[in-house]
């Protein structure tokens, strides 16, 4: 496959916004799970020093357990932030995935034009 700074930057933000995207699914599945714990997915610190080194690839992600209060049962689950973050999470997915699509539609022109 055809990869350069900027493809596997993408994919690298790609693969953390997953990584959100299911831990924020996890917790609305278990909104009423007693003891759950909601979990918190960062990465874009990483990402930035990883791409700056040249090195996106080596960028990891930091799983970390919600702060939210925990209620009586235990569960920490705020489902209004939960959507919020799915709904983000998607819009931020859509935006790198159309950016990997022009970056393709672009190499296919040049090479097409060759």
């Amino acid at each position: 496959m055809i990869s350069d700074l900027t493809t596997e930057t993408l994919r690298a933000g790609l693969a953390g916004l997953n990584a959100r995207r299911t831990a924020a699914e996890d917790a609305v599945a278990n909104m009423e799970t007693p003891g759950y714990i909601a979990r918190r997915v960062s990465f874009e610190d990483q990402l930035d020093r990883a791409t700056r080194s040249g090195r996106p690839s080596t960028a990891r992600m930091e799983v970390s357990a919600s702060t939210n209060e925990v209620m009586p049962n235990g569960n920490n689950v705020r489902v209004d932030e939960e959507l919020v973050t799915l709904s983000e999470t998607g819009l931020r997915q859509q935006l790198l995935v159309d950016a990997v699509n022009a970056k393709y539609r672009l190499m296919r022109t040049v090479i097409g034009n060759a």
